[in-house]
């Protein structure tokens, strides 16, 4: 585990043998190479719409707790106890995400602000489950605005606080293939 800090706010990068190995990371690549997706949505108003100027990715929605996204969890556990020792709950969410050529996600946050939510995402952490594809780079915005990008190799995890300003640059050539999970508990008060 390497701990990484912006000016801001720390990220956590489990990277070689800490992340999820290469055979493991082309297994789950090939399982879901002809699954049904769907397009990535992006908050509106009170509704989910699809915005590709915003949010250009095709997902899959996977089940919390098994199959990768069992490693994420296990890593974003191990960096709370390390770092934020957020009351973390469970793993509320996880999204197989294809990036195609020209796929992006602009600066974001994972974290609802709405004051009427009992639960809500705490902690963020995705892997890049191939390589072989050019730009598509994941960043975390520092404390002057500025792009940080933590090492992100095939099988890298990142985990950071969902309230973090992040993205994914523009995908230039070949396919991007991630897992994001988020980990939720009880409103911070």
């Amino acid at each position: 585990m390497k701990e990484v800090k912006n000016i801001i706010v720390p990220c956590w990068v489990y990277e070689n043998d800490q992340g999820i190995p290469d055979d493991v990371c082309d297994y789950f690549v090939n399982k879901y190479q002809n699954a049904k997706t769907t397009s990535g949505k992006t908050d509106g108003k009170n509704k989910e719409l699809i915005d590709k100027k915003v949010r250009d990715v095709k997902k899959i929605d996977l089940p919390p707790y098994t199959g990768v996204t069992s490693y994420l969890i296990a890593a974003a556990l191990d960096a709370n106890f390390q770092n934020w020792r957020y009351d973390i709950t469970f793993c509320s969410q996880s999204e197989y995400l294809i990036y195609a050529r020209n796929g992006k996600y602009t600066t974001h946050v994972d974290y609802s602000f709405a004051q009427n939510q009992e639960y809500v995402r705490k902690l963020t952490c995705i892997t890049i489950l191939n390589d072989g594809f050019k730009g598509g780079l994941f960043y975390i915005l520092n404390g002057s605005g500025e792009k940080f990008f933590p090492p992100q190799k095939k099988g890298d995890i990142i985990v950071f606080p969902s309230s973090t300003l992040h993205g994914c640059e523009t995908v230039y050539e070949g396919q991007r293939h991630a897992v994001v999970a988020w980990m939720n508990g009880r409103q911070f008060v």
